[in-house]
């Protein structure tokens, strides 16, 4: 045997990678599992092991961090795909039932008409003293 026992041990730094490598990952690794691995970490462990490894051992370990790696993928293309429909809802056009014809009002219906008053018939003489607003004295 060319590795400790305690390194694939569930709860080992390869325990992971281990289980990855002969389970379905989506059934016997949780997200959190899967999302707390550190690629490159684990990729420099099996690379440069603190003890001597066999080379199956190796290759084992390869085919679960590729299983990990490609369920992280996942996780993230599926973010993404959520994250694009939120924002293609929200940004959207909106369904108006106007007809392109009636897009522009007739002058008559948006300006009022003329009351007939000018400025020169204006009384602008305004008695201060009997104002309310004054107040009392």
């Amino acid at each position: 045997m060319f590795y400790s026992t305690n390194v694939l041990q569930k709860k080992g730094p390869l325990g992971t990678i281990w289980i990855a490598a002969h389970h379905d990952v989506a059934k016997k690794l949780t997200k959190l599992q899967i999302l707390n691995t550190n690629i490159c970490e684990t990729a420099e462990q099996i690379e440069n092991p603190e003890q001597e490894m066999a080379l199956r051992l190796s290759s084992h370990l390869l085919v679960g961090l590729s299983k990990i790696y490609t369920r992280k993928v996942q996780f993230l293309f599926t973010d993404c795909n959520e994250a694009l429909s939120k924002i293609t809802l929200a940004f959207r056009p909106s369904n108006v039932d106007l007809a392109p014809v009636s897009s522009k009002a007739q002058i008559k219906a948006i300006t009022l008409e003329d009351p007939g008053i000018s400025g020169i018939d204006l009384d602008l003489e305004l008695n201060l003293t009997d104002a309310d607003w004054l107040g009392s004295e």
